[in-house]
């Protein structure tokens, strides 16, 4: 008999029961593990019902957020004249994703505009540290002509973008570059303030980052950025999975808010008329209303242009301006230090009225007074014979001014010029604001560490020596003497959003200066513009009239001489820049252009009814009856003309409104 082989398989029915035994394990676990997975999704589903959490984390997935930048707020004249505006910019952009060779095609856009191979390394680097997939501006700013050769080779230009955005502009270009300012990109620098900020550091971060945002820099646009930029504006895009937009969720966005228009106290025609009689000088005009403080001009020569800064300023534009030996960029109204020379003469004189110096009080000037142990010249080196108050002032007298300092004393003297503005800040909106020196013995101790001199005091009499004032504060000094000594301030915006249009209350009276002692000066200064042998007399040659029915300044003709006629009050001022030395009775021409004397003048008018002030400096002019009188008379006249302050000024609201509307 055969025995069974060892190994022979298992009977059939063993090997089925087997394997229904582990079917069934699979099956119960298959059906637990689906089972878990229904219940999650059930719990998820209920969960997401409740907080919406996992369809806004797969929306975040299909849908990304893009700011929009507002349009800045404009800026207007007292009048309504629009000086600060948003336009159309064209240009030229990239999507980095859609190019094969981001060299090459920058490359070929810097040959179609006829930029050179540096535009187009410059263009590569900073367009790599953005965003692949968002449109970035190669080259803003295009002419019509180059948007358009652009536009008609796109199809050989792969990922290249013909755009428009909207920027900020200045239609009077040069005219308002200091007191408006410009705006720029933002830089890293204001990456890492916004960075800073505990609470909206990382959204300020990502709209500063926009490509077409940018920010106040100087002027009103750098000190009112929070009035101006508005409230920006997104918009919800459909991205794919590489974070390409593919369309936009129309009904998740919300719309930029324009910031908030201001409206500033200049009047643009007189703006205008400043600027222009500057010409090729260097230096500052101010006008400003007595009463209200409202400042009707603020020019500062040589202008810059302020679009130039918006979409990035070439080197070459940066050099030509920032090595002008006339510092175009440089805003001489408010950051400008100058020496008044004898516009100080005024503050002198009431300080000897307040010493008890009386009006019939005289001096000898034989060209010269000699004074601890030297001779301080009058700048007649023939002299001007006997002088009072008020010859003084008209003559404007040196030898007189240097004995009435050493009355008055330079305690005095210093108290009186802060009473007048001078040395005082006025914060007028924009930045960097100089407060000017008037020093006194107590601070030459403390900064100098020496004591007071009489010869300090000489120099003080007639403007000279370490004290210094900017125009702003000589046109505030003006003002006050031609309304008979109230403290007005002057302010440069008149009207915002936040701050309604109201005219500031009459000032107060300046303690402790009598009207007297203002009359005494005041008279003198209407010699130096009005009688024989005043320093402006050509400055106070006017030809205006005052008509008879409606008190307005109108030109003189022959046919209306025989009525009042129009006059102002003035003084001129010459200052050293530096001691002449061995140039002392060179030709004017013949000396450097940096260390020839500063000009200055400073008025007000009209004289019947005075209203306005006006101060003029310009920088190594010479003497400031022949060169800074000149171009006050032309802006007063201009003013009195005008007469701004007497007309019914532009109101925010309505401005805005016919804005919306052409909108």
């Amino acid at each position: 008999m055969k025995g069974k082989r060892v190994g022979s398989t298992l009977p059939k029915r063993d090997a089925n029961v087997i394997f229904n035994r582990r079917a069934a394990l699979l099956s119960f676990a298959g059906a637990g593990v689906m089972g878990a997975i229904l219940f999650r999704l059930g719990q998820l589903q209920a969960t997401n019902l409740i907080s919406r959490e996992y369809t806004a984390a797969a929306d975040e997935n299909r849908f990304d957020t893009r700011i929009v930048a507002p349009p800045r707020g404009i800026i207007y004249d007292r009048f309504g004249t629009i000086l600060a505006q948003t336009s159309k910019d064209y240009q030229v952009a990239v999507i980095q994703d859609d190019v094969d060779d981001l060299e090459e095609v920058v490359g070929r856009v810097g040959q179609i505009l006829g930029l050179n191979a540096e535009w187009a390394r410059r263009a590569v680097l900073r367009v790599r540290g953005s965003s692949r997939y968002e449109a970035q501006p190669l080259q803003e700013g295009l002419t019509w002509e180059q948007f358009n050769a652009i536009n008609v080779r796109l199809p050989e230009l792969r990922g290249i973008v013909a755009q428009s955005a909207d920027v900020r502009a200045y239609p009077y270009d040069i005219v308002y570059g200091h007191p408006i300012g410009y705006v720029q990109k933002p830089t890293q620098r204001d990456l890492d303030a916004a960075m800073a900020d505990p609470e909206q550091g990382q959204s300020r971060s990502v709209y500063l980052r926009n490509p077409h945002v940018r920010v106040g820099k100087a002027g009103l646009e750098a000190s009112m950025e929070d009035v101006l930029h508005g409230e920006a504006g997104w918009r919800k895009v459909i991205v794919n999975a590489r974070g390409v937009e593919q369309g936009e969720d129309e009904t998740e966005r919300r719309d930029p808010i324009r910031g908030s228009g201001v409206v500033l106290t200049l009047d643009h025609d007189l703006q205008r008329i400043a600027m222009q009689n500057f010409g090729e000088q260097s230096g500052s005009a101010v006008v400003m209303d007595i009463y209200s403080g409202d400042l009707l001009v603020m020019a500062s020569a040589p202008g810059f242009d302020p679009n130039l800064f918006v979409n990035g300023i070439s080197q070459a534009n940066f050099d030509g301006y920032n090595l002008d030996e006339k510092k175009p960029l440089y805003h001489k109204t408010v950051t400008g230090v100058y020496a008044p020379g004898s516009t100080f003469k005024m503050i002198v004189g009431i300080a000897a009225k307040q010493a008890g110096v009386e009006d019939n009080w005289a001096v000898g000037c034989s060209g010269g007074f000699f004074y601890g142990g030297r001779t301080f010249h009058c700048w007649r080196a023939g002299g001007h014979g006997r002088m009072n108050l008020h010859d003084a002032i008209k003559h404007s007298c040196d030898v007189y001014f240097y004995q009435a300092a050493l009355r008055a004393g330079p305690e005095r003297i210093a108290a009186v010029a802060r009473q007048f503005g001078l040395g005082e800040h006025f914060d007028i909106n924009v930045p960097n604001i100089r407060d000017g020196l008037i020093p006194d013995p107590v601070w030459w101790r403390a900064n100098r560490n020496e004591g007071w001199t009489g010869g300090l005091t000489v120099n003080y009499g007639i403007g000279q020596g370490a004290m210094g004032v900017t125009p702003l504060q000589l046109a505030v000094m003006a003002a006050r003497l031609g309304n008979n000594g109230l403290a007005v301030v002057p302010r440069l915006v008149r009207e915002t959003r936040a701050t309604a249009s109201v005219d500031p209350p009459r000032p107060p009276h300046i303690a402790g200066v009598e009207a007297e002692y203002l009359a005494r000066v005041r008279d003198g200064m209407y010699g130096v513009c009005n009688e024989p042998g005043g320093t402006a007399m050509r400055a106070g040659a006017l030809e205006l009239v005052r008509h008879p029915e409606t008190g307005a300044a109108v030109p003189l003709t022959a046919e209306n001489r025989s009525w009042q006629p129009v006059q102002i009050a003035g003084k001129t001022g010459t200052a050293q820049v530096r001691a002449l030395g061995s140039n002392r009775g060179r030709h004017f021409s013949t000396i450097e252009w940096r260390f020839r004397d500063n000009a200055l003048f400073c008025c007000f008018g009209p004289w019947h009814e005075p209203r306005y002030a006006c101060a003029v400096i310009v920088e190594h002019g010479g003497a400031g009856s022949s060169v800074a009188g000149p171009i006050a008379k032309e802006i007063m006249r201009a003013t009195l003309l005008r007469d701004p302050s007497r007309r019914e000024p532009a109101r925010l609201a309505q401005l805005e409104e016919q804005l919306g509307r052409s909108v």
